[in-house]
């Protein structure tokens, strides 16, 4: 039989709809998604479930939804019953039920995990979205998220933000448990209120030792066990079926322990081998009473602390030295990491020693080998570091650490994440403690591969601090700016250059291969990163000067390669402009798929300026090629494929294809280095998709777009203002005016204009939206052409501007509209778009309804789905 088909929780949550016979439009709106995912979840469910449609997949819906109702991910299996708390964790079941955050709140060792567990099974045949449970013992502050997101599974698309990852993963009526928060509450507060804020539907349990004070937060207070007896009894006959105490003196026990169901358990594991009596003489100096109101050590863990130092004292030579080396480990290990410790011990003497200690309650399985308990492995970890043995077992842990992260980045292609997570924390504390370049570079790698940016980068620079060489350094620095211009920090990638650059110091070719790449960035750049703060005109001048002299000093030929480049970026007489011919040379010179890349991104502007689009759309199709062939674990591809499929976009519009530009854009939103961004992934397709007439995709798209990027205050970044003015091209042929205001005021905001027009980007676009607009409702004629008739530069929408002009110059009778016309047939030799529209307008003005059916024609071979409609029903009316 196949196994049954693996339906995610948003899957559920869709076919629940469908059963509900819901359109797509309702469904969405239920989930708060856009149409086009629910399309999305639809296909994949018609897939998965061998439906042949929507009716199939409905009768099919009892079946599949039911399964998440009772399901709890990732919470651990307790060996032992649950005793003693039955009222407390009918308690915790209504208030998840009832409440949007429940925090289980007391001491350490008071039992709230055991509950939590207990609560949550009970609880989760309530939640059809499932539960789930995360442990939050191996946190540290800043890791919070990506500890939810590794419990949940979640893998973000590179360059997705991982609050959008966990936020789209736990959909619907869901419970998520976060268990042990006290060492990290702020940041899971933080999480909480912006998981709940993304699902109004979501429920959180947390345990904690001191409240969140999040909104809405009930509290449950967690004293001592009233069954404490009951449960020393209990546990006691685990270890000593034969077990058997006066109640009185067991009482007492439990009271010598306060309560505490860690530490009556941890003293009822020992009372086979010590019995009452002998239990009670170890705590006849009340370790427990003194450390607990004592001073010194964490507060955390001072009760704690006394029960494994007892239970220490009872191990023998060989346990502790075993127990002191694997507590070497962050939180799990496996038999692996403990040989490689332990290079002394067979194997299966270790094993035994593990067994062991797992035995005596110090330690305990998991489903990839071991872990110490928490005071276990604190208390274990400072007898470790007062032993003489400490630098050798430290050595050896990292050299364990370094054998890992490279087996790791061996299997990148494939299998690897859940592993890298779990050994994680170890490779960042042999980097963090340590002083080796290579590691750092290789959990850099690792973490951006993982999704990690932030952290990448800060790994990346650690390794430029460690670098054995100038030009290892600038290549660390390198992939951290890119990095950092990945997460829209594109000025601190140019720092970050220049860094690299004074690093260099004696060795000539980095420091110019440095200063040639700052150039580039800041002038290729200049409209993404570098609106607010340009680097002035006269310093990239005097950077690539001095690059040049530093080059040909070196007589380096990949630094003579750099130069090219950078030369070619400032070789036009404005920002932005190149000259064929240092393209040309450019490309000529580059030796590598990522600067030929640059290079090629330079000739492809200087055929834009030259009015040729068509030629510049040719060249990023040669990108394109090019770029599939890059390592995709390395963000210095990353850039170069995003905007190489930037650019391919792009130009497939300049050209006037809109049918060429939303194939590309699908292509590029699916594609890992873009997938995930707040805007790269969906620009172009925002835009493709109102030239091709999808209005309604165009809405809920550019609105995801919007709210992605806006978050801290509008973005600065002008090409972002492009899709946002396809937005409001959208709303102005949908007839809804005030969006079209709106949208065109975001544009203006990112571009740092006060009006679109404002921007030599924008202007023309912002034109052809007006004209276009003004045509579609027949208002405001007269100042649309007068803006759309302006002689704007050479770029990508001057000629959709000239042929709304040229209409509009038909429309409006005006005395020069032949010239009008034939402005706009130049622009048609290169932009099919252009040329639809100057027939039509030529149509219009001779009234000749085969022109106009031409027309017609030439907008559906592009694609222009709403301009073939519109002219036809002009046609029509027309022979009527």
């Amino acid at each position: 039989m196949p196994p049954a088909p693996t339906i995610s929780p948003r899957e559920r949550e869709v076919l629940r709809a469908l059963a509900d016979r819901l359109t797509n439009a309702e469904i969405a709106e239920r989930l708060f998604v856009s149409v086009r995912t629910v399309e999305s979840h639809v296909s994949a469910l018609l897939r998965k479930l061998d439906a042949r449609d929507r009716r199939e997949l409905a009768a099919k819906a009892p079946e599949f939804t039911a399964e998440a109702a009772g399901l709890v991910v990732g919470a651990p299996k307790p060996p032992t019953s649950f005793v003693g708390r039955i009222a407390e964790r009918d308690a915790v079941v209504r208030l998840v039920a009832e409440s949007r955050v429940t925090t289980v709140l007391g001491p350490g060792g008071v039992g709230k995990t055991r509950l939590a567990v207990a609560a949550t099974e009970a609880a989760s045949a309530g939640f059809p979205g499932g539960a789930t449970f995360v442990s939050l013992v191996p946190s540290r502050p800043g890791s919070v998220l990506e500890s939810v997101a590794a419990g949940l599974g979640v893998v973000p698309r590179p360059q997705q933000p991982l609050p959008d990852a966990v936020a789209a993963h736990l959909a619907g009526r869901a419970l998520l448990v976060l268990d042990n928060c006290e060492h990290v509450a702020d940041d899971v507060a933080d999480v909480i209120t912006t998981l709940t804020a993304a699902n109004p539907r979501l429920s959180v349990l947390t345990t904690s030792r001191e409240r969140l004070g999040v909104p809405g937060e009930t509290v449950l207070q967690l004293g001592s066990l009233p069954a404490a007896a009951a449960l020393f009894t209990e546990r006691a006959k685990a270890v000593d079926p034969a077990f058997e105490a006066d109640p009185a003196q067991v009482a007492e026990v439990c009271r010598e322990l306060g309560g505490s169901p860690l530490n009556i358990e941890l003293a009822a594991a020992r009372v086979a081998s010590l019995g009452i009596a002998g239990l009670r003489a170890g705590l006849a100096d009340d370790p427990l009473r003194v450390l607990a109101t004592g001073r010194g050590g964490e507060p955390r863990h001072r009760s704690l602390r006394s029960v494994v130092e007892w239970s220490h004292r009872l191990l023998t030579d060989e346990e502790r030295t075993a127990l002191a080396r694997v507590s070497r480990f962050r939180h799990g290990f496996d038999l692996d990491g403990a040989t490689a410790l332990s290079p002394d011990l067979s194997v299966g003497a270790l094993s035994d020693l593990l067994g062991r200690l797992v035995d005596k309650s110090l330690a305990h399985r998991t489903p990839g080998g071991w872990a110490l308990f928490d005071g276990v492995a604190r208390f274990a970890r400072e007898r470790l570091a007062d032993s003489a043995e400490a630098p050798e077992i430290t050595a050896r842990y990292r050299q364990w650490a370094t054998r890992r992260a490279r087996e790791l980045i061996a299997r990148l292609g494939g299998d690897w994440r859940d592993e890298f997570d779990r050994l994680a924390d170890d490779l960042r504390a042999c980097v963090a403690e340590g002083h080796e370049h290579d590691l750092a570079a290789e959990l850099a790698r690792l973490t951006y591969a993982r999704g990690f940016l932030a952290e990448a980068a800060a790994h990346w620079r650690t390794a430029a601090d460690r670098a054995p060489s100038p030009a290892s350094a600038a290549l660390d620095l390198a992939r951290a700016g890119s990095c950092a211009h990945l997460l829209n920090h594109a000025r601190d990638h140019f720092d970050l250059l220049l860094v690299a650059a004074e690093r260099a110091g004696g060795d000539p070719a980095t420091r110019a291969l440095c200063l040639a790449d700052a150039v580039v960035l800041a002038e290729r750049f200049r409209g993404a990163g570098f609106i607010t703060h340009p680097v002035p005109d006269g310093e990239l001048d005097r950077m690539l000067a001095e690059a040049t002299a530093l080059a040909d000093g070196a007589a380096s030929p990949t630094a003579h390669a750099h130069v090219a480049v950078a030369r070619a970026w400032l070789s036009g007489p404005t920002p932005q402009t190149v000259t064929a011919e240092a393209a040309g040379l450019a490309v000529a010179a580059a030796g590598d798929l990522l600067l030929l890349s640059a290079a090629l991104d330079a000739r492809c502007t200087a055929e834009a300026l030259a009015g040729r689009p068509d030629l510049a759309h040719r060249t990023t199709q040669e990108r394109l090629e090019l770029v599939t062939a890059v390592d995709r674990s390395d963000p210095r591809a990353a850039l170069e494929v995003l905007d190489a499929f930037r650019s391919a976009i792009a130009y497939a519009v300049a050209t006037g294809a809109p049918a060429d530009a939303l194939r590309v854009s699908r292509q590029a939103a699916g594609d890992p280095a873009i997938a995930g961004h707040p805007y790269w992934g969906t620009s172009g397709l925002v835009t493709a998709l109102a030239l091709t007439g999808r209005f309604a995709e165009v809405r809920t798209l550019a609105e995801e777009m919007w709210q992605a990027t806006a978050g801290n205050g509008p973005p600065r970044n002008a090409t972002l203002g492009v899709p946002l003015l396809a937005a409001a091209l959208a709303a102005g042929l949908s007839g809804d005016e005030p969006a079209m205001t709106t949208w065109r005021a975001r544009a203006a905001a990112v571009a740092g204009v006060a009006t679109p027009a404002g921007s030599p980007n924008l202007a023309p676009l912002d034109a052809f939206v007006r004209g276009r607009v003004a045509l579609h409702t027949g208002t405001g004629l007269e100042n649309a052409f007068a803006d759309a008739a302006t002689d704007f530069a050479p770029g990508r929408f001057d000629g959709y501007a000239a042929g709304v002009a040229a209409e509009l110059a038909v429309v409006l009778d005006v005395p020069d509209a032949e010239h009008h016309l034939r402005r706009a047939g130049r622009y048609a030799r290169h932009n099919s778009w252009t040329a639809a529209a100057a027939i039509r307008a030529r149509a219009r003005l001779r009234h000749d309804a085969g022109l106009l059916r031409d027309a017609a024609d030439h907008f559906t071979g592009i694609g222009a789905a709403f301009e073939a409609e519109t002219t036809s029903r002009e046609l029509t009316s027309w022979t009527r």
